[in-house]
């Protein structure tokens, strides 16, 4: 499934979360299936195979979550079988939660550093970018050895970057232009 379909249906959730007053319910029962879902391949399979009909896999659905879901969540389950796109319900569920954060003034980001940096580390680097970008910051550690030293984050489309090897480059640039 392209992005944009995802988006489109994740979009729709959303709105019909908000309208109801939803949307943090919503979120935590769409992870929790996405989470069975990704665990459970017999499941998954089930539900992908053009060959099971229709009626079955919503029976399979309502056996599963009926009761133990908001009735908005359950119809929307049964839309994405109905459309033929539950196979990709995991770009949907991902969606979803981008356009929650966002809409709590939540910004998701990378920091990128040489060895793994601590909890109070990254901690630290959080409050930091929040204050910065005046909206909360959640970053997530990836290494990148090529760094030298220092990190660089990366949090909505804006490059911070303290390396090592962007201090080398700027010094070697500026011996050669002089």
């Amino acid at each position: 499934m392209e992005l944009g379909v995802a988006m489109t249906y994740a979009e729709a959730l959303y709105g019909a979360a908000r309208d109801l007053g939803h949307i943090s319910e919503v979120s935590e029962e769409i992870v929790q299936i996405d989470r069975i879902v990704r665990n459970n391949t017999d499941l998954t399979e089930f539900m992908i195979n053009p060959a099971v009909p229709l009626v079955h896999k919503k029976e399979v659905i309502k056996n599963v979550f009926d009761g133990k879901v908001l009735p908005e969540t359950m119809n929307f389950l049964c839309i994405l079988l109905d459309k033929n796109r539950y196979y990709d319900f995991h770009a949907i569920v991902r969606e979803y939660q981008k356009i929650e954060e966002n809409e709590m003034g939540v910004a998701d980001g990378v920091i990128y550093s040489v060895v793994p940096l601590t909890e109070e580390q990254l901690n630290s680097f959080n409050q930091q970018a929040s204050g910065l970008l005046h909206k909360k910051v959640k970053l997530r550690n990836k290494i990148d050895r090529s760094l030298i030293g220092g990190v660089k984050l990366f949090v909505d489309g804006k490059l911070i970057d303290a390396s090592m090897s962007s201090r080398l480059e700027k010094l070697a640039d500026r011996i050669r232009n002089n």
